[in-house]
């Protein structure tokens, strides 16, 4: 008996030390796989990465949105986050132009009567419109193949504007800024939309983001402004008209270029952390300025936290099994510095969890895009002074902004990170 227990015990030794060397040798190899390509020329770099998005943005913008606008939305099997027909309770679906570049179109998606009675109650000062820029790392997507995704917000009674914007590599930081901005400007002066609440996903999330910094800091505007190379387009956003923002929701945003570098996430494996890193970087350098600074290189909102001064209630969402959890928590954190009504949540879901159709998830989305459609349409309808830390925001019990949960700061640090320190505590 004792002997069988010692070999048992030495086996298991065994066993430990083998996986222990294979997890060594692995990240060493994915260590050295990235410095080589960190050395490799930027040019052969950014041409290999262009040719990627290029076939991915071919077969985005062709067969899956055909797929989306002919297959799935007709559907009547076809529902979204909030378990609804994909296409019920939307009144219109316009497709319109807000600005000069091919890119700057927009889906303006209204509610029936049934649903707008929703917000028809708010008062004359509450938001009853949602300003959407989607996702895709800034080089892909388009608002036609994440449709699905939005509609939610249509049946809770919002008009929603959800916008395409110019992509990396053909427009390069400041473009897509600019077009967001342009956007806000048009919903003001074309459509009347005197009070909105902006919302995005991935690299959208950090356009409402910056836009919100631009339009409620005039100062970051001004320097913006400045730094823009074409003289008319100066002078444009700087006659912007926009729109009050009552509220920013930021869902799993690209939102600083560190706080995402290096880390490990316990809920994935090493080599799908690395693929993940890897992927962020690359669309993150086809977006960036090519050999020149523009704005002292305040690319991300995260290198705007230190100048703003004034900011909207806003919340973030994140998932513990995506490396950009880390941009979430880090910005949060930063804002709550500041005295900013900020909020954060993090499910147990990947990059991209409230974009995909739920029934292509083989459930998942029941813990992740599901409760996020309740949480987002619930704060998007609360009145702002009504929403704070520590919250319930939902009677079925959808909470943001707890500990016990690991929604924030270290908490989600110590729950989410496979080489969380102790000295991470302070």
């Amino acid at each position: 008996m004792i002997e069988e227990a010692l070999e048992l015990f030495i086996r298991l030794l065994k066993d430990v030390f083998t996986i222990a060397i294979v997890k060594t040798w692995f990240t060493w190899w994915m260590d050295l796989l990235y410095a080589m390509i960190s050395a490799t020329p930027q040019g052969i770099r950014l041409y290999i990465t262009s040719m990627m998005v290029f076939a991915i943005r071919y077969h985005v913008d062709t067969f899956w949105t055909w797929v989306e606008w002919n297959i799935w939305q007709p559907w009547s099997g076809a529902y979204a986050q909030d378990e609804k027909q994909v296409m019920e309770g939307l009144e219109t679906v316009k497709w319109r132009s807000y600005g000069p570049h091919p890119k700057e179109m927009l889906h303006e998606i209204t509610p029936d009567r049934v649903h707008a009675a929703k917000t028809a109650r708010f008062p004359p000062q509450k938001s009853r419109h949602i300003i959407y820029f989607h996702g895709g790392g800034f080089v892909f997507a388009s608002s036609s193949v994440l449709f699905h995704s939005i509609t939610c917000f249509v049946r809770a009674g919002f008009t929603v504007f959800s916008c395409d914007y110019p992509l990396a590599p053909e427009d390069r930081f400041p473009a897509a800024i600019v077009s967001s901005l342009r956007a806000l400007d048009w919903a003001k002066r074309r459509k009347g939309v005197q009070v909105a609440s902006l919302f995005g996903d991935s690299a959208g999330a950090n356009l409402v983001m910056m836009a919100t910094a631009m339009v409620c800091n005039r100062k970051l505007l001004e320097e913006f402004a400045q730094n823009l190379e074409d003289e008319n387009e100066r002078d444009e956003v700087l006659m912007f008209d926009f729109p009050k923002i009552e509220s920013v929701a930021s869902l799993y945003g690209l939102l600083d270029n560190d706080s995402w570098r290096g880390r490990r996430l316990k809920q994935i494996t090493i080599l799908e952390n690395y693929i993940a890193e890897g992927g962020i970087a690359g669309a993150l350098e086809l977006y960036l300025p090519y050999n020149k600074t523009i704005f002292g290189n305040k690319v991300l909102f995260g290198d705007l936290i230190d100048d703003i001064h004034a900011f909207p209630r806003t919340i973030f969402v994140g998932g513990s099994q995506d490396p950009l959890v880390y941009s979430s928590v880090k910005t949060h954190e930063k804002l709550l510095s500041k005295g900013i009504d900020a909020h954060c949540k993090i499910y147990p879901s990947r990059h991209g969890f409230f974009g995909f159709p739920p029934q292509w998830t083989f459930g998942a989305w029941i813990y992740g895009a599901k409760p996020t459609c309740e949480l987002l349409c619930h704060f998007f309808a609360e009145h702002p002074s009504n929403h704070r830390r520590s919250c319930s925001n939902t009677a079925s019990g959808v909470q943001c902004c707890r500990e016990e949960n690991g929604d924030y700061g270290v908490h989600a640090m110590r729950a989410y990170d496979r080489n969380f320190s102790s000295s991470e505590e302070d």
